[in-house]
């Protein structure tokens, strides 16, 4: 029996250099998969800070919705309660002018047979409330100029305006009549008549805009007349009223 004895065997340069390799891949590897856990764990910490974020815009949505629809609800009150005040405001303003015109005068005229039967003498009522500082102008039937003041004229009383007087006899009229009131805040009232007889009276009556920019304005205004204003009737210290645009004193309203 033959005994072979090997002192050393020749390394395999191959062999040690793949094993170096296998070596350096599975160091790499590691490396690698430790990289990829850590990246992963990173991945996963900001997918959850993602979703955390997230979560906080959406609580934050949510508190932005209910904060938007408690001041949708606060401007609705606001809204509400303004126009609540503005009601109650028009409301306490149309009662002060609703008062207002309980004070106004009215007055008319009226030719009336004299007591001795010889002619008609003019005659002025109110029936309305107390009428102040009445000036009382126009022309009698020979065409004289009169102009009468007159301190007051309460409800339901008559007075004898002698001035105006006109004959039985005659189709004759007192002339561009005017009565100019005030009530006692002083708001102007006026009475018109272009032609005054025992048989014929067609007033046009004026009254003063109360509650401007919250009542329209009269029909007729106080602040215009029917026919210009004559010397005999202007007051010291008082314009004159323009004249009515487009009205026609022969077919008063």
């Amino acid at each position: 029996m033959m005994h072979v004895i090997v002192d050393s065997l020749k390394a395999d340069p191959w062999a040690v250099t793949a094993g170096i390799a296998a070596i350096v891949a599975a160091i790499v590897g590691i490396f690698t998969l430790i990289v990829a856990i850590r990246a992963l764990r990173l991945s996963l910490r900001q997918i959850r800070l993602a979703k955390e974020t997230l979560d906080a815009a959406k609580d934050e949505l949510e508190l932005a919705r209910e904060q938007l629809l408690m001041t949708e609800s606060a401007t609705r009150q606001t809204q509400e309660a303004l126009e609540l005040g503005r009601q109650q405001l028009e409301y306490m303003q149309r009662a002060d002018i609703d008062r207002a015109r309980a004070l106004a005068p009215r007055i008319t005229a009226e030719m009336r047979l004299g007591a001795a039967g010889d002619g008609y003498v003019m005659h002025l009522s109110n029936s309305g409330s107390v009428g102040s500082y009445l000036l009382i102008t126009g022309r009698d039937p020979s065409s004289q100029f009169h102009n009468r003041f007159v301190q007051k004229l309460d409800p339901g009383e008559d007075l004898i305006l002698s001035e105006f007087y006109v004959m039985p006899s005659q189709a004759s009229y007192c002339q561009k009549i005017r009565i100019r009131a005030r009530d006692v805040l002083g708001n102007k009232y006026i009475t018109e008549y272009r032609s005054l007889g025992a048989s014929l009276a067609y007033p046009v009556f004026r009254e003063p805009w109360l509650g401007k920019g919250i009542a329209p304005r009269p029909i007729r205004c106080s602040d215009e007349v029917s026919w210009e204003v004559e010397h005999f009737e202007r007051s010291v210290g008082e314009p004159d009223e323009p004249v009515e645009e487009d009205f026609d004193i022969n077919a008063p309203a």
